[in-house]
């Protein structure tokens, strides 16, 4: 028990932020002014954006980083959290209209670039800031209290700050906004605001959460009936902007966990012998999952059997749709497959496929032959007793009508003396008859 408490103390020592405070009289200070957007600060935001939006245009994650790292965004937000925590509507209305102002230069900025910018395509870097998700509000609730600790500590832990803000990457969603407005692309700039809209309001609620956790004193008016109104209007304030927050960040878990549910589907229930998944797409809204997979073909039963197992993922009401080869939809197939490597590896392999399909009929039909040999010699000598060899095989012809090669069963026998022409007749006919081929080829000819 001894042992158990002084391990107690121990990490408790560690884990004590007390000695290391500032006297928040200096960290409110400090973040009301660095809430402030104008001057230099704003230039700054400026020239970040600007380098962010060629990032992202360009698909560059190193210039992207770059251009978060010089970002001044996360202060006023975290003046937003400080001011609820104590009850400053004056810090409150700064740091909000600092924050508008902030994001509409930002938006402004981007715009102008992408409108002049000649490339227009949306790359990977700028697409991935168009929805939230559950992990964008861990971060934004982590990097804010982060940032907070590293204001409301003793000494300069610039270097906390700036990785807060890299982490909560505030600067691309409103980067990607403005894109979608030079492009007319709405959904885009809709879905960019939403993020960023979702990571402000959780580094607030952090930066509050660190307030009451610090204990600061809440602002003191001398007026009590002001004060109770000041306190009302900012509840009023914080609940008409946290609940909306708190809607949204429910369908993002949902949204977050459909798509979890749905990897481990498709990983574990589409994994068919002898065959491989080149795309897949997993649509949250439309309840849908979109496989597209090639190799061996599967057969509708065993499709309608991994349907009903759907369920056992949470996910009653998908629709799974497979798209294979073999069901004449190989130009939707190939339509899907983005990758230009991996349209030629289909192509080659869908080639392969037919020769070695070809290979192996013929090598059935030579098999079935071989097996038809002997047992057709001897019923062939109980008819026609002068027969003497008699062979089966497969002959390739073309002519000036084909431009390939066809194929066709042929049949020697050689025989005792010369057969005379009804005999040729009835034996060509049997032959026929046997075989079940009416273009059989039929040669005689004397033995030597």
């Amino acid at each position: 028990m001894d042992t158990l408490v002084r391990l107690y103390n121990k990490l408790k020592n560690h884990l004590n932020l007390t000695p290391d405070r500032e006297d928040e009289n200096i960290v409110i200070e400090n973040i009301r002014q660095a809430a402030d957007f104008r001057g230099v600060t704003l230039w700054i935001l400026i020239f970040a954006v600007i380098i962010a939006s060629i990032g992202l245009n360009i698909d560059s994650t190193n210039i992207v980083t770059g251009a978060m790292l010089i970002s001044p965004l996360m202060t006023p937000i975290i003046g937003v959290g400080l001011a609820v925590g104590i009850n400053d509507m004056e810090l409150m209305k700064r740091s909000m209209r600092n924050l508008l102002i902030a994001a509409l230069f930002a938006i402004l900025a981007a715009t102008i670039y992408f409108w002049l910018s000649p490339l227009n395509e949306a790359r990977s870097q700028l697409l991935s800031r168009t929805s939230p998700t559950f992990y964008d509000v861990l971060t934004a609730l982590t990097g804010g209290a982060a940032g907070f600790l590293a204001l409301s500590t003793k000494g300069k832990h610039i270097q906390v700050i700036i990785g807060a803000a890299l982490s909560t990457a505030l600067l691309p969603p409103l980067c990607t906004v403005g894109y979608g407005i030079a492009t007319s692309n709405w959904l885009y700039a809709i879905g960019a605001l939403y993020l960023f809209f979702i990571n402000s309001v959780f580094i607030a609620i952090s930066t509050f959460t660190g307030v009451r956790f610090f204990k600061f004193s809440p602002k003191y008016f001398a007026d009590k009936q002001r004060e109770r109104k000041v306190r009302r209007m900012i509840i009023a304030v914080s609940v008409i902007t946290l609940l909306p927050s708190v809607l949204l960040t429910y369908n993002i878990v949902r949204k977050t966990i459909y798509i979890e549910n749905a990897q481990q589907f498709i990983a574990k229930e589409l994994d068919f012998p002898d065959t491989q998944i080149i795309e897949k797409q997993i649509d949250y809204s439309t309840r849908s999952i979109e496989a597209v997979i090639v190799g061996n073909y599967i057969p509708r039963v065993l499709i309608e059997d991994v349907r009903l197992k759907l369920p056992e993922y949470n996910l009653k009401g998908t629709h799974l749709k497979i798209l294979q080869d073999g069901e004449g939809r190989d130009s939707l197939l190939l339509s899907s497959i983005s990758n230009n490597f991996v349209k030629e590896l289909y192509t080659q392999n869908r080639r392969l496929e037919k020769e070695n399909t070809a290979l192996r009929d013929s090598l059935g039909i030579l098999q079935r032959y071989a097996r038809l040999d002997s047992a057709i010699y001897e019923e062939a000598h109980i008819l026609f007793p002068s027969i003497e060899r008699l062979t089966i095989g497969i002959q390739w012809s073309s002519n000036k009508d084909k431009r390939s090669p066809t194929e066709q069963p042929f049949v020697n026998i050689s025989t005792r003396g010369i057969l005379n022409n009804d005999e040729r007749l009835r034996l060509g006919n049997w032959l026929r008859h046997r075989m079940s081929n009416s273009s059989l080829s039929l040669q005689i000819s004397p033995a030597e």
